[in-house]
Order: structure tokens, then sequence, then C-alpha cells
């Protein structure tokens, strides 16, 4: 009865509230001249991921409070007038007009049908997937002694022992990654390269994550529609927009009546070639157009930028070459900006709102940069301390290297135990009746890391186990296993002398004293201009009423 009543007095309470609304309830704060309103926050809580975040609108409403704050100070530095944020934002003011014509020229128009994607899954190849195993290395180096040991008949497992790394840290793990592939996966160049290769066939070494990537196929299996029917559905309408995308361009070169100039290409091949210094063009020749339309041009210096980063030279370089580097991004990015220009696109209210926000968040990076690099190096001891503190990270768990039979019955492993208890081959029962595709000669290398695979029970056992005793059948997985352990190897930490390590370790004690001066920067900052704050947090029960919203 009594919690009856305290509701009812709430829901009077809140209509009371309702109707002593304030005029200005849409107002949640004053930041110097700029006004937070309700519309700005339920826009900030939309690009929130969980429902969490967008239900805590306090916190919410000080973040956006602490933007205008930091604003403040972009601005009593001058940043609005900095020209390297001028200049990204002419850029990025660029490349959000192309993206527009983009979406409207290309992007709306791609429609795959179900008949499109049963029609690829008929494709030889589209209906298939390939498990392959993966060594990644950190350096060319290493990729070069895994594929010459590979090439000499070296087991995949015992390689990936010895030199497998971790894509992020880059520090030797010796576990062989497992992934399944359809043709039109990511990363495309490795996906192609092992539905290329019959089952056992291994790459040659790939660019991945800064290092390289050794994969051997494993099995090769066909795969239902609805498996692979999302990536088929956007393999396809990456093709259709790839042809959208050049359908338009050809007609907006015609009919922008772009114009090629042979002598400014010239220049610019020149210069990437080394036979002429940049730094001696004089000015007509820096402007002297390539490319011309509508009134517009893309001169020398521009091209120059566009096609040589950090000013490398280019001695291969010729017109061909050039004109397909500017292809890929820069040169239809020109076109379709100034082709949403001459539309008026770049006059309309959402783009007013956009060129402000991009205009602040380009002064919020530039005066965080500003910020920390006030922030001192960190000192030996606080490596230390860090690294003892998370150790753990740094570390290749223990391993083991073992023969294993996976059977499908227990009577059946306990049938294959008594023979080899009788003295029979091991590999050669493995090969007769062993269900792992991948390990066919019966010799596995584990690791505790992988216990979620494997199973917790198995590992268990594997990890305790006397050496060279059979141990089993114990269930897991796929079947009954029996197996004995030949070697077990402890875990290994890497320290500090290891430059891996302490890159990883510099890293995050940095960003972490970084963060811990930006947010004592941002408390300071709060400080400063207290009486150019005013927060109305009394608004905030009115943040979901429509007439608030509009």
């Amino acid at each position: 009865m009594h919690k009856l009543l305290l509701a009812g007095l709430l829901v009077g309470a809140c209509m009371s509230c309702g109707d002593k609304r304030p005029d200005n309830a849409y107002l949640l704060a004053k930041v110097g001249q700029g006004e937070i309103t309700a519309a700005d926050l339920r826009t900030f809580e939309t690009n929130l991921k969980t429902a969490t975040r967008r239900a805590q609108h306090r916190d919410n409403l000080q973040t956006l409070i602490d933007r205008e704050v930091l604003l403040l100070a972009a601005h009593e530095r001058g940043l609005q007038r900095d020209e390297a944020v001028l200049a990204e934002l002419a850029q990025r003011e660029t490349k959000a007009l192309a993206d527009a014509m983009l979406r409207r020229n290309v992007e709306d128009k791609v429609a795959v049908s179900a008949d499109d994607i049963e029609k690829a899954y008929a494709r030889p190849g589209w209906g298939e997937k390939v498990s392959a195993m993966e060594i990644f290395v950190p350096d060319q180096q290493q990729a070069r002694q895994v594929q010459t040991l590979l090439a000499q008949g070296e087991d995949f497992a015992a390689v990936s022992r010895q030199f497998a790394a971790d894509p992020y840290y880059g520090m030797h793990t010796g576990e062989i990654r497992q992934r399944a592939y359809s043709p039109f996966d990511s990363p495309r160049d490795l996906a192609q390269a092992v539905f290329a290769l019959p089952v056992g066939g291994a790459t040659a070494p790939l660019p991945l994550h800064g290092g390289f990537v050794i994969a051997k196929v494993a099995a090769r299996q066909r795969a239902e529609l609805v498996e692979v029917e999302d990536g088929i559905r956007k393999a396809l309408g990456t093709e259709q927009q790839k042809q959208l995308r050049e359908s338009y361009l050809r007609l907006l070169k015609w009919d922008l009546q772009t114009v090629f100039d042979a002598e400014g290409m010239d220049i610019v091949v020149s210069v990437l070639q080394g036979a002429i210094r940049s730094v001696d063009l004089d000015e007509a020749q820096r402007q002297h157009p390539v490319y011309a339309f509508e009134g517009l041009q893309m001169d020398v210096a521009e091209v120059l930028e566009a096609v040589r980063p950090a000013g490398r030279l280019w001695p291969e370089a010729t017109a061909d070459s050039v004109n397909e580097k500017l292809s890929e991004s820069h040169f239809p990015t020109r076109l379709m900006a100034h082709d949403a220009r001459r539309k008026g696109f770049d006059k309309s209210e959402a783009f007013a709102r956009s060129h402000d926000l991009a205009l602040g968040n380009l002064m919020l990076m530039k005066l965080r940069e500003q910020v920390l690099a006030e922030v001192p190096a960190p000192t030996e001891d606080e490596l230390l301390a860090f690294y003892e503190e998370h150790k753990h990270r740094f570390r290749s768990p223990p391993h083991a290297q073992l023969e294993e039979i996976l059977l499908e019955t227990p009577s059946e492993a306990h049938q294959i135990a008594a023979q080899i208890e009788a003295g029979a081959e091991w590999s050669a029962l493995a090969r007769a009746h062993g269900r792992r595709r991948n390990a066919e000669d019966g010799l596995l290398y584990v690791s505790q890391s992988q216990a979620p695979f494997w199973g917790e029970a198995w590992m268990n056992a594997v990890m305790n186990a006397e050496l060279h005793q059979l141990q089993g059948p114990i269930q897991m997985r796929g079947g009954y296993s029996i197996f004995r352990v030949i070697e077990r190897y402890p875990e290994i930490y890497y320290g500090l002398e290891l430059e891996r390590v302490r890159n990883s370790v510099e890293r995050d004690v940095r960003e972490r004293a970084e963060r811990e001066f930006f947010n004592s920067y941002l408390r300071d900052l709060h400080q400063k201009y207290a009486e150019q704050i005013e927060v109305y947090e009394e608004h905030l029960p009115y943040l979901d009423d429509e007439l608030v919203q509009n």
C-alpha cells in the first residue's frame, strides 16, 4: 500500500513538473558564447554504442561541456587561424563533398537481389571455404627463413613453434593461427592466395599487420549458402559500386571538359625521376597545369604532393604510372568535390554544421598535441614498475609436444591404445584411424593459452601427464583422445631488454601519463573559465519531451 502511495506521489510530482516546464527547458548549459541544448545531447548520445552509456545523461552532458571548455582554450591560443588546422580542414571538406557525391551517384544506386546471390554462389569457388593454418612473423628475414624450411619439407607446426609471433606485440609465441576463408573475405590477397592452393599447399610470405603471414591450406569444404550469403552480398555490392563509380567519373570528366597538359606532366615525371630537383622549380613551373577542368586546375605542385609521399624519388615514374596513382584517390576526389560545389552542396545548412564541427575537432586535436608536448618522458623506474605490474602480457605460455590420436568412440580409443601398448607404430595408427586432418602423423604442439579451443579437462591432462606415458581416452570436442607427452616447456617471460617489449611498455606508460596530465589540464581550465560556465542540470528531466527536443 505504501509503495502504491509513493508511486502515486511521484507521478503527481512529475505531472506537476510538466505543468511548470520552463520556457528554456531545451537549454542544458552555456559555455562562453555557446549553448548546449537537449538536441545537442541527443545527437551526441545517438552515436554512443550502448544503451547504458546513452542513458547516462549527466555524464554525457559533462562531456559536451568539457569540449566547449577546451574550445575556449583553443580559441584563446588562436588555433582557429592555425595554418595546419585550416589546411587539414580544407582537405577534409573536399573529401566530405566527394563522399556525398559518391553516396548520391554510386552507393545509393547499389541493389543486390536474391537471384544475384544465388548466381554468384554457383560460381567456381564462391560456395567453398578454405581452412588455413597461419604463421605470423614480424619481419622479412624471418619470413624467408620460414619459407625456406617449409620448402625443405619441415613440418608446419614445428616451424611455427620456432618462429610464430603475436601480430600485435610481435613477440614469439610459437602458436599457429587457424582461420577459415571465403574467396571474397579480407584480407583479399591472403584469401585469394589460399584459394589458389590445393590442400597441403603453403603461400609465399604475404604482408599483414606490419609483418608477414605464411598460410598452409588444411582443408577445403563446401559451404552452405546461408554461411556465405552476407559475404556474397557485400562482394557483389562492391563490384556494383566499382562499375557505377567508373561510369560516374567518365561522365564527369566529359561534362567538366577535363584537359590534360603533357608539358606539366613532363615536369612532374622529371622531378619524380630525379632529373630535376623540386626545390629548383620556379613558381611558373610549380603552377603549370597538369589537368584543368571548368576553371580549376591541378598543377605540378599538387600532383607531386599527391603521388610522392615524404618527397621520395620514383625512378621508374612515367606519365601512365602517375595517372594510375592519381586515379586511385586524388583525381576522383577532386572531380567529385568540384561537382558537389557547382551543385551547391557546400552552401547547405548541413555542410555549415559539418564545417563548424570539423573545425572544432581539428582545433581540439591541435590543442591536445600542444598540451601533451609538455609531458616529460617516462623514467626507467616508471617503466620497470609498469612492466612488473603487467608482466603476464609479455610471456610465452607453457606448451607441450605430444603424440595424439583422436578417435570417434571410447571403444575404438581403447582398442587403439591396446595396440600402442603392444608396440604398434604411433604414426601409422594416426594415419589409419586419427580424425585430425592437420596432424596426420599424430604429432601436436599445444599451448596452455589454447585451452578454450582444446578443452580445459584435456589441456590439464596434457600439462600434468608423465612424459612418454600413454594417457586416455579423454573425451573432448570431436571424439576421444589418447596421447603421450614427448616434451613440456615452461612459460617464458620476455624482459625490457627485448626491444618490442620496451616499446610496448613505453607506449602504455606514456599514454597513461598523457591521460593524467590532460585530465589535470582540463580541471584547471574549468577553474579558469568557471564564470563562463552555467549548467541547467534541472532541465535534464525534460530531455524526453518532444517539444524540448524540437
